[in-house]
């Protein structure tokens, strides 16, 4: 009996590695055809023929992929590649005591991960772009670095075509140190993509010395794309106020997440789902005068369906137009509320609020690819399109019970290697036959061509925000604190019903280097006027920001960007210092390529 079970595993043993033998070998021969095959060079060479960091380039994502359109998907093969690997076919690899001490703890993604997150199918005709929104979608998540689908054509007259799909890992195992000030500092830990299955889990810490207790933390884990649906799940506890929180003091919170993204145009349906329990914390040791104790709850719900014809009936091209009709019902309930008196600002966020909301949007939206916008030498993929959006419901808060209405117009378009977006909203509630709390805002955003100088690249950005309220009742007025208005400004008393801002903005990236991390020095100078309701918008204050950043990243790993910045206020109110330096190493910098969002109000 012992004879047989030890011949029974050897036979399994040799099954197996038969199997990953003619694996490999159809891997290899797939490569060594794309590499002989003249309609995927241009998307090939981005990848093989140079290091990425050394390349630029800016195409279409679904070019590659139309000449094998309508073409029978026979088989598609996936080949995961170490974080170490510079190139597709494997032949040069990166190689000193620092990767190799990583390579001892990093497992490569999983095939079955990679599986979970393709929408392409076997037996299904080339879409172009599904083919392209698929490799999109795999470059967007956080473990991995790049992908790129190659059509590997089986003979000229064949009406079938094997695909591969290549991705490149990061390193996922990260760590970072984010030291605030001279007494306190924050920190990560993070496994992104444990035993390679997308499953990550998370410790942030603190430490200030002015806190009870001195150190706090929150703990968290994601799974990407669970069971292959796209819904990505997210648990956590933190008592450090990291979670969706809405008052003023630090808070503990226990929440749960369930996200599926519109990941392509023709996905049939997106939402979410997002429970959590909050409640303050004295951590500051504050006298029970002054400090806010509550407990509240939120169940945010939202979903939508998309529809429209795939083609048009008489030319058969590919319709890129898609109707999307989505609803969502929020409830954020306060269980106990605030026990000591509170200035009218504070009012609102320690109100009940229950919104109801039904929204319809027609968009189209392709990518470019290109890189160099954000990131350090990796692709990234630039929507280009519109949107509209009619959005109307109901909401009760702070005793009001209001209808809403509101409309949005997005448009993004590149020309000559320049990406320009345009956004529109305007937005009001109705009450007694009379509209009050409207909202206006208006967003446009300038990303110049890059120049690619010998010793560095340079691409420059200008963004321009206005923003308005008529007859504002019980919402808050704006403000021009941090993305508001002035990056590393905290003004709480300065407040107006209009708000005009601008910022200005050069990302130089270097050829410096160090152990892999690349550098970027980021000039940038912030303009905001704020006036108050019965003022004219030009007869407002002006505050200026300049500001010199340092930003270093590795591509290869894990880690977000991390920058130190210095500030200069040449005017300031309160407790804002003219002088400021700010290191964050938890920045998550990337372009924009939401499809739809759920449904919300302007100013909310």
């Amino acid at each position: 009996m012992r004879s047989v079970l030890i011949l029974c595993v050897s036979l399994q043993i040799i099954s197996l590695a038969v199997q990953a033998q003619k694996k490999d070998s159809i891997r290899n021969g797939i490569t060594n055809k794309i590499k002989t095959s003249d309609l995927t060079e241009k998307s090939f060479k981005s990848i093989v023929r140079k290091s990425e960091a050394d390349t630029v380039f800016n195409f279409k994502s679904e070019e590659a992929f139309l000449p094998y359109e309508g073409k029978i998907i026979r088989q598609i093969t996936i080949q995961p590649l170490h974080f170490y690997k510079t190139i597709l076919d494997t032949t040069k690899i990166l190689k000193n005591k620092f990767i190799q001490f990583g390579e001892s703890l990093h497992t490569d993604t999983r095939e079955q991960t990679v599986k979970n997150n393709l929408f392409i199918k076997e037996g299904k005709p080339l879409n172009p772009y599904r083919v392209a929104d698929n490799e999109r979608y795999l470059r967007d998540l956080n473990f991995i670095k790049d992908s790129r689908i190659f059509v590997v054509p089986l003979d000229d007259d064949s009406d079938s075509v094997d695909l591969l799909v290549m991705t490149r890992d990061v390193f996922s195992l990260g760590a970072s140190l984010d030291p605030s000030s001279t007494t306190s500092a924050n920190w990560l830990l993070q496994e992104a993509n444990f035993l390679g299955t997308g499953l990550r889990f998370a410790y942030t810490g603190i430490y200030d010395s002015d806190r009870s207790p001195k150190l706090g933390s929150e703990y968290s884990i994601r799974q990407n794309s669970i069971q292959g649906s796209f819904i990505d799940g997210t648990v956590g506890y933190t008592n450090i106020n990291n979670a969706r929180s809405l008052g003023n003091e630090n808070e503990s919170a226990v929440y749960l997440r369930l996200d599926r993204p519109l990941f392509m145009p023709y996905a049939r349906w997106a939402g979410g789902v997002e429970w959590s329990r909050n409640w303050s914390n004295n951590t500051s040791l504050k006298p029970d005068s002054l400090f806010a104790r509550y407990i509240y709850s939120i169940q945010d719900y939202w979903g939508g369906v998309t529809f429209g014809e795939a083609r048009s009936s008489e030319s058969e091209i590919e319709n890129r137009t898609r109707k999307f009709l989505s609803v969502r019902v929020l409830d954020q309930h306060f269980i106990k509320n605030p026990n000591i008196a509170l200035n009218p600002r504070d009012n609102l966020l320690y109100s009940n609020r229950v919104l109801a909301l039904a929204q319809f949007t027609i968009f189209r939206q392709d990518y470019y690819k290109t890189k160099y916008i954000f990131g350090f030498g990796r692709t990234e993929d630039v929507p280009y399109g519109y949107s509209i959006s009619l959005t109307t419901g109901w909401e009760r808060q702070f005793g009001l019970e209001r209808p809403y209405s509101g409309t949005e117009i997005r448009k993004t378009f590149t020309k000559n290697g320049n990406i320009i977006s345009l956004d529109a909203e305007l937005g009001g509630y109705f009450r007694n036959k009379d509209v009050e709390d409207m909202s206006l805002k208006f967003t446009a955003n300038y990303f110049t061509k890059l120049y690619d100088f010998t010793a560095y690249k340079v691409r420059n950005s200008v963004e321009v925000s206005l923003g308005k309220f008529f007859r504002r009742s019980i919402k808050n007025p704006l403000d021009i604190n941090n993305e508001n208005g002035i990056q590393g400004f905290r003004a709480d008393s300065l407040a107006g019903d209009s708000r005009l801002r601008a910022r200005f903005q050069a990302i130089v990236f270097t050829n410096w280097k160090l152990i892999g991390f690349n550098f970027a020095v980021v000039p940038q100078l912030d303009l905001a006027v704020l006036a108050q309701r019965n003022e004219t918008l030009f007869s407002g204050s002006l505050f200026q920001g300049y500001s010199l950043g340092l930003r270093t990243r590795n591509e290869n790993l894990i880690f977000n960007t991390v920058e130190m910045r210095g500030y200069f206020f040449p005017s300031t109110v309160e407790n804002v210092n003219q002088y400021r330096i700010t290191i964050s190493a938890s920045l998550r910098i990337k372009y924009p390529t939401t499809l739809v969002r759920a449904p919300d109000t302007i100013f909310n």
